[in-house]
């Protein structure tokens, strides 16, 4: 065993970790990655399937060009926001079907969306304009408060709390609550305006109606973008970050313990190589960076840390987990007349936005009828960089459980996943006719597939549940990256809220308490 010595070790390489390792070795101390898999990102990534290139998550993020964006100031302060380039994907979605119907079209920038909106719902202009005034009202808020505590502002801090009153009134509200508040009986509307959903989780009556409006509001603010190249370009410039001012990032490396001493303050982690499981080293650190689970963090530690971790996030409920069907296509999907970037299909059956969730148990069976609510994302409407030659990539969304697929034979899921295949394959054929005759190879990625290749307890793909909060305003943000482990923190969305913004902003805001421990040590 070989010990070494860094300032902080960071414990997976998705964005909340890399994030995390960026700002601490930008701000000057040592920093070590480590990553079980072969490749950086998790989740933003991109991977080969035999000739098919896969985008691992990213379908869309908000535009990190525009300043109010939470990604922008991260990226501009560690240098790489304009070595990255952002494609814009144009209007947020199409949506239709459902309560909808006839396809609709929600553009970004708050007016343009309130003008379509209107135009397509106009006996509820009012309406529409007070609840998007409230995202836009919460969005800004977050933005004018960080701003604030960055500069140590007064003014800024005085705008921001005026900003945040929409969200002291609607703290503890669900999604479902403020929607029946300002849209009752309009259930189109609810669809026209939630249908990205899936995005953040699956149940309108469970989802926290303030982390809607922060990343909506996000979407809508800044519009939609893809990374040129896919979402693998983020995460190698990240981890540029940390290995140009002399970090370490090292791959293939799998943490066996996270060490703490008799005052429960982590000491050190010790990781072995992941394929054979031996080669252990021993890294002294005084903070850890847990770009992981908190369960998988626990598992790490010792009996008493780990019972700590267990009380405090053991009852927490998850998020939502996904499918993603992917097809390599022998020509763009244009030629069928697929264009959009990003077309969310509600089954015809589905009457209310509260149903929105329904179709998350649909893959437990073979399909029936029509398919549950999907969302289609074609990468080559902006110029992706990837999909220039075939095998072209279309992906397409769901939600899905593990327990769909839980203790079935292997023989018997395989085939299951080929039914849900053709089932899918068939839909897009009927909707966009010609789609089949294009196929050349495809797979399908399930709750399994996010558990094993994310490594998160039954598949959540964007951590905790976005919950609404239970204790008012004046107690804080729910979610921190915070743990009861001194010197560990979460750097990833189970300490933070969902997606790409969400990892990103946990990673940032543990690093900076990591700092402001490492500073107080120093």
């Amino acid at each position: 065993m070989s010990d070494k010595k860094f300032d902080a070790v960071v414990i997976g390489s998705g964005l909340g970790g890399l994030t995390a390792g960026a700002m601490l070795a930008h701000d000057g101390y040592s920093v070590c990655l480590l990553e079980r898999n072969f490749s950086l990102g998790g989740a933003a990534s991109v991977y080969k399937v035999g000739p098919l290139t896969v985008e691992a998550s990213l379908h869309q993020t908000s535009d990190a060009r525009n300043p109010r964006d939470v990604k922008h100031d991260i990226l501009r302060r560690l240098g790489i926001l304009d070595e990255i380039e952002w494609l814009a994907t144009g209007a947020l979605y199409t949506v239709r079907g459902g309560p909808v119907g006839e396809a609709f079209e929600l553009p970004f920038g708050f007016a343009a969306a309130y003008e379509a909106l209107a135009a397509r719902f106009p006996d509820k202009r009012a309406a529409i304009q007070r609840f998007l005034g409230e995202v836009e009202q919460i969005h800004d808020a977050l933005w004018t408060l960080k701003q604030a505590r960055e500069e140590s502002s007064f003014a800024k801090l005085a705008r921001g709390l005026w900003e945040v009153a929409p969200a002291a009134a609607g703290w503890q509200n669900s999604l479902h609550e403020i929607m029946e508040r300002d849209f009752a009986g309009c259930e189109a509307l609810k669809c026209a305006l939630g249908a990205n959903l899936a995005y953040y989780g699956d149940d309108p009556r469970r989802l926290w109606w303030i982390y809607y409006a922060i990343a909506q509001g996000a979407y809508i603010g800044s519009g939609g973008a893809y990374i040129k190249g896919g979402s693998r370009q983020l995460s190698l410039k990240l981890a540029k970050c940390i290995t140009k001012t002399g970090g370490v990032v090292r791959m293939g490396r799998h943490v066996s313990a996270i060490e703490t001493d008799a005052g429960g303050n982590v000491i050190a982690i010790r990781h072995v190589a992941r394929r054979a499981g031996d080669s252990e080293e021993r890294i002294e650190a005084r903070v850890a960076m847990a770009n992981c689970a908190p369960s998988e963090a626990a598992a790490m530690m010792d009996a008493p840390a780990r019972a700590k971790m267990e009380e405090t996030f053991g009852s927490r409920r998850l998020s939502t987990s996904l499918f993603s069907a992917n097809f390599g296509l022998s020509a763009k999907p244009s030629t069928v007349g697929l264009t959009d970037f990003t077309t969310v299909v509600m089954p015809q059956n589905m009457r209310r936005f509260d149903q929105y969730g329904d179709g998350a148990g649909a893959m437990a069976e073979d399909p029936k009828g029509e398919l549950p609510l999907h969302t289609i994302a074609n990468f080559t409407a902006v110029d992706s960089g990837l999909w220039d030659e075939p095998p072209i990539l279309v992906s397409v969304l769901g939600l899905d459980r593990i327990e769909n697929w839980r203790d079935l034979p292997r023989e018997t899921a395989l085939a299951r996943r080929e039914r849900w295949l053709d089932a899918i394959q068939a839909s897009l054929d009927r909707d966009y006719p010609g789609f089949s005759g294009l196929v050349t190879t495809r797979m399908l990625l399930n709750a399994y597939s996010m558990a094993s290749y994310l490594n998160t307890p039954e598949g959540a793909v964007y951590g905790f549940a976005a919950l609404p909060a239970e204790a008012p305003i004046l107690m804080g943000f729910p979610r921190t990256p915070h743990t009861p482990i001194a010197g560990l923190y979460l750097a990833s969305s189970f300490g933070g809220e969902h997606g790409f913004n969400g990892a990103m902003l946990s990673g940032a805001e543990a690093a900076r308490l990591a700092e402001r421990r490492l500073a107080v040590a120093t």
